[in-house]
């Protein structure tokens, strides 16, 4: 296949195309608001009709989660007990023999408690039975949560359990275990059943990051006053640039001239505060990597999940940092391998580009590093509350270097920065708009100071969204080589949101 060609079509040919349908007029889809708009949930308590952890359940069902853990731990055995009396090819086989141990199990269980109290009905033991095999495979009372497709966030910190969702105000919801110990056994399962078996909370311990089955990013301490769990879901896990432009994200100027710096392979930190969609911003770009190149994602978690693509896509091979056993010899951890450890190896595998999915230590030095060392087109994400903080953030990370040779190194290493902004309304009846409000062209400046240009900038009008305000440097370069059209920076109605950001008590036109 000739560099120049994707699927059969020329690079240049394929932006274009997505230049042209871009244009067409359309109204910028969002996701879909609950009927009646964003509703105020009063929290919930727990106790005999609501009982922690099975709050959903149909009816008054009073039994605690310790009587979940009890089945669970009941159900455990007979799993033992079965695959060593008959062990099964497949999971998918293991797990359909399992759930129908469970439901032996709850039904004995079920037959025992009717003899005490009032029957339960089909729907309550179904439940009972769900929640036990949730416990057992998935992350037990927090699966319908996690099942949840508007839930971004869970917090547990002891008994206060605290869930925030995308289009509503945070809703408290029933304790997920009975006690301190409970919890710390429950965050420890689900750390294990994770992959990171050598994450495990403990006072010798008293941090652990992890992933979920599901590729949530779970976080948790024993440092609080009561133990801390902290979920963070991808609600957007397959995000493309075309998705983010229909969610409103970025414009269809922004789209095409974001992917033609990909094609362009230019060097680009993505920079915003917590939870702006840095991470789903970086996973749509990466999307848009040529398949003839091959490209290297280091994370501390896995987040970006370009490794699992199967259409067409670049050669992608996901690296992921380990945490330590615990033992320490010399003031070293054992077994830790950071993401910064991790660059050295990407140096012999062949890549084309390293994507760093967050720069949050002195992994920051080896990227710049590798930018400015012939890493074109490599790409990461930051944390920065104003794009002005972007460069003194970089500073902050880059520790054992001056500052004057980390303004050097970023003049030299990076070429844009893309800064997201959120606007959260959903405690007004509104839902969190993310969206694009800068993008800042990089070059080496005076006194070696990095020079910033806006290329896109908020508009006038009270607008906080990009628009297109200057030229790049290498817009002929953007033309050439990945066949960009300048009309698109200077025709204003190219530049220009297809919908108004309709906010909650007001609308601010495009």
């Amino acid at each position: 296949m000739s560099p120049d060609q994707h699927n059969g079509q020329p690079q240049h040919q394929r932006l274009q195309d997505v230049l042209r349908e871009s244009l067409a007029p359309h109204p910028a889809a969002v996701p879909a608001a609950r009927p009646g708009g964003a509703k105020t949930v009063v929290p919930v308590q727990g106790g005999a009709a609501s009982p922690r952890g099975l709050g959903d359940l149909p009816g008054t069902l009073p039994v605690e989660w310790e009587l979940i853990t009890s089945l669970r731990d009941a159900v455990s055995d007979d799993i033992v007990a079965a695959d060593e009396a008959q062990p099964l090819p497949t999971e998918t086989a293991r797990r359909e023999r399992s759930r129908s141990l469970v439901a032996e199990r709850v039904s004995q269980w079920a037959v025992q408690y009717g003899r005490s109290h009032a029957p339960l009905s089909t729907a309550q033991v179904e439940n009972v039975a769900q929640a036990v095999y949730d416990a057992v495979f998935h992350a037990g009372p927090l699966q319908k949560y996690l099942d949840d497709p508007d839930v971004e966030n869970i917090v547990v910190d002891g008994s206060t359990v605290l869930v925030e969702y995308f289009d509503r105000p945070t809703e408290q919801v029933p304790a997920v275990a009975g006690t301190d110990e409970e919890l710390i056994d429950l965050i420890n399962r689900l750390a294990s059943g994770s992959g990171h078996r050598e994450r495990r909370l403990s006072p010798t311990s008293p941090m652990a990051n992890f992933r979920l089955p599901d590729g949530s990013r779970a976080s948790a301490t024993l440092l609080t006053t009561r133990p801390f769990l902290g979920i963070r879901r991808h609600r957007i896990r397959k995000s493309s640039l075309e998705q983010l432009q229909e969610w409103g994200t970025l414009s269809p100027s922004l789209g095409a001239f974001l992917h033609a710096l990909v094609l362009a392979r230019k060097n680009i930190l993505i920079a915003g505060d917590m939870g702006v969609g840095k991470t789903s911003l970086l996973r749509a770009l990466g999307r848009k990597i040529p398949a003839e190149e091959r490209v290297i994602t280091l994370e501390s978690d896995r987040e970006l999940f370009l490794d699992e693509d199967t259409e067409g896509g670049a050669h992608v091979l996901a690296m992921e940092s380990r945490e330590s056993n615990g033992e320490v010899i010399e003031g070293q951890q054992v077994g830790r391998i950071s993401v910064a450890d991790m660059f050295p190896q990407t140096l012999r595998m062949l890549a084309t580009r390293v994507i760093v999915g967050e720069v949050r230590d002195n992994e920051a030095i080896a990227m710049l590093q590798a930018m400015s060392a012939g890493g074109a087109g490599s790409m990461c994400t930051v944390h920065a509350a104003y794009p002005k903080l972007v460069l003194p953030r970089m500073v902050t990370l880059c520790q054992g270097m001056h500052r004057d040779d980390v303004h050097e190194l970023v003049g030299t290493a990076v070429n844009f920065i893309v800064f997201l902004r959120q606007i959260d309304q959903t405690r007004i009846g509104g839902r969190r708009h993310r969206f694009v409000s800068h993008v800042l062209e990089v070059s080496p400046g005076e006194e070696g100071r990095p020079s910033l240009q806006e290329i896109f900038a908020p508009a006038t009008g009270g607008d906080p969204r990009a628009v297109p305000k200057l030229a790049p440097s290498c817009l002929e370069e953007l033309e050439n080589e990945a066949g960009f059209h300048r009309a698109w920076l200077t025709v204003p109605q190219h530049g220009t949101w297809p919908a108004p950001l309709n906010l909650v008590g007001r609308a601010v036109a495009a």
